[in-house]
């Protein structure tokens, strides 16, 4: 390695920081005018080839005093060494084989991993550590039976059971509505034994019991009641067994005692971290050959950009822990990963990466050769979709995106999670400016049907066989428009985003190549208007539009074939709950055979 020279102290400092802690640095303090200097300088030259983890460094004291001055150099020449970034040693006079032992005393030949965490890094690693004992958990056959005693199996696979086979995304979809509608509750603060709801974010630390500690509530808020000064504790349990009997909690224990649910019902789960604070699930769907994003707080399956397209996060690092692997997925939920790259900064990429290497490594030997490669073929699968959602599926994405759902309000603005926002102050809208174009069968048939069901959140292409889960994935515009399930009363419906003064949804078919249009049938079942809320709903076609009357039935006959357009607004309310005051597709939980939108056309 040649002798290096320095331009100035900050330079000096950077070298010297930058060493690892087995790495030495040589300073020759020199002047030209000194003639043992001179005699020194080709051994110094030498020592700098044979040292090879070492940097030999020259520093002209006539040049740079400040450093001199800053090493308090007198005589020359004058040799230091620097390890760990700091002085260890020093050594003055010109002797070649005194130089050498002074040297070797302090050389070690042995570089240490240009990768090894610092401290500052190791602490954020060691977060990510504790993780992979929680997945323990899912794979413990008491735990999974315990989970068991608690789904209703058969009801949700009969829901989830097409022509006599179970489809396990519309199992993974019951399986979540059920979990948040009939099963777990969010808890912002506990309710005390005399039945007052304790104040929000009031809550202090408590020290946990021996039996909370048991259950892995490391972490306990401690309430005073408002009405009877009652000391009323929350513990933050992270055994998922115990979150079976509590069913209530924030994101970490929903996503805790889903994942256990889920790997129950057979499913292979994964337990994501997001280290911007949010937990969800992921669940192998075996027909697809993928892993699916769940939100069980959210009740949101496939949608992994909700977070960023919806709730307005900045996503850094997101790790998925499965019973048996880990593996960074944070390409699936973000929208430009050259971006989210730029915002990893807890870590140096390649420390990083070692990191999660030996981490999963750890994870895969106790499994079985079957297994691994199971695992591994997976993670193929993995890395070639989220590589070719990059430049596909984030741009072209048609789906409507909300902020954050559960919690308090205070609590989810405070967290930044209420969505990103308009000058107009409502919420990001989603736009898909194709509209729905025949295919061939359709053409064959003359006959075009779309229908809807709030209940299961499905079209179905008549016709096709086809069903599309997701209120937005078939509609042309969507604006502030979200779907809301209320357990209590047992109904489903359409209504504006929380805070939204308008919400608008648009659904569009091209006719353009048909001869003649020679029916529209339209049929709009649930509009429900409380206080000032207000629903209207018009179809165009061409340059004429007619407005659905309040039965929700129109019939169109002998149009000229163009674009057929059916727009939906949904504005005015009072009071907080404005929002819902305008509602779509109302109806009962149970009328699951029943479609509360659907549109018939005939054509030649």
């Amino acid at each position: 390695m040649p002798v290096r020279t320095v331009s100035s102290l900050g330079e000096l400092q950077s070298k010297i920081n930058s060493a690892d802690e087995n790495h030495i640095l040589v300073l020759d303090f020199y002047a030209d005018w000194c003639g043992p200097c001179r005699m020194i300088a080709p051994d110094f030259e030498q020592f700098s080839d044979f040292y090879q983890n070492a940097t030999f460094i020259k520093i002209n004291v006539d040049h740079h005093r400040d450093i001199s001055s800053g090493y308090q150099v007198r005589a020359m020449p004058t040799f230091v060494i620097v390890k760990s970034r700091r002085e260890v040693a020093r050594m003055q006079g010109a002797g070649r084989e005194r130089l050498r032992s002074f040297i070797d005393q302090h050389y070690s030949n042995v570089p240490v991993n240009p990768f090894a965490a610092t401290p500052e890094e190791k602490k954020f690693l060691e977060k990510l550590v504790s993780y992979t004992k929680q997945t323990a958990f899912y794979g413990d056959v008491i735990y999974q039976t315990l989970a068991r005693s608690v789904i209703p199996e058969d009801k949700l696979t009969e829901l989830a059971t097409v022509d006599s086979q179970v489809n396990q995304f519309a199992l993974a979809k019951e399986l979540l509505s059920w979990f948040k509608n009939d099963f777990f509750t969010w808890c912002d603060s506990p309710i005390c034994s005399c039945g007052e709801q304790t104040p929000k974010d009031k809550g202090m630390d408590g020290r946990p019991t021996t039996e909370e500690l048991r259950l892995g509530a490391n972490r306990v808020e401690v309430y005073e009641c408002p009405k009877c000064s009652a000391e009323v504790r929350y513990p933050r349990y992270n055994d998922p067994a115990k979150l079976l009997e509590t069913k209530k909690g924030r994101c970490g224990e929903w996503a805790n005692c889903f994942t256990l649910i889920a790997a129950a019902m057979g499913f292979d789960v994964r337990l994501i971290l997001d280290t911007t604070d949010h937990v969800w699930t992921e669940l192998w769907i075996e027909d697809e050959k993928r892993w699916v994003h769940c939100d069980p707080c959210e009740n949101i399956i496939d949608c992994p950009l909700i977070y960023e397209k919806g709730w307005g996060k900045k996503l850094q690092y997101v790790i998925g822990y499965g019973i048996d692997h880990i593996y960074d997925v944070t390409w699936r939920y973000v929208v430009d990963s050259r971006k989210t790259f730029d915002l990893r900064r807890d870590v140096r990429p390649e420390t990083f990466s070692s990191f999660l290497t030996k981490l999963n490594a750890r994870q895969l030997s106790n499994i079985t050769a079957e297994r691994k490669k199971e695992v591994i073929t997976r993670r193929m699968y993995d890395l070639v979709e989220m590589v070719s959602a990059e430049s596909s599926k984030r741009q072209a994405d048609n789906k409507a995106y909300s902020g954050r759902t559960t919690g308090d309000e205070a609590w989810r603005r405070s967290r930044g999670e209420m969505g990103r926002k308009l000058v107009s102050g409502t919420s990001v809208v989603s736009e898909n400016s194709e509209p729905i174009q025949l295919n061939q069968q359709e053409l064959e048939a003359k006959k075009f049907r779309l229908q809807y069901s709030c209940i299961k959140d499905e079209y179905e292409r008549v016709g096709t066989h086809k069903t599309t889960l997701g209120y937005s994935t078939l509609a042309t515009s969507v604006k502030n428009i979200a779907r809301k399930v209320e357990s209590d009363w047992k109904k489903s419906y359409l209504c504006r985003s929380d805070g939204a003064q308008e919400g608008e949804i648009t659904w569009s078919v091209d006719l353009r190549e048909v001869k003649e249009i020679k029916s529209i049938r339209l049929k709009f079942d649930g509009i429900s208007q409380f206080e000032s809320g207000k629903v209207i709903v018009v179809v165009c076609v061409a340059d004429s539009c007619t407005k659905v009357p309040k039965s929700g039935e129109l019939t169109l006959e002998e149009i000229k074939p163009d674009v057929v357009k059916i727009t939906a607004k949904l504005l005015g309310g009072d009071g907080n709950n404005a929002f819902q005051h305008a509602q779509l597709f109302r109806c009962d939980s149970d009328a699951l055979n029943d479609y509360q939108f659907v549109l018939d056309i005939d054509f030649n």
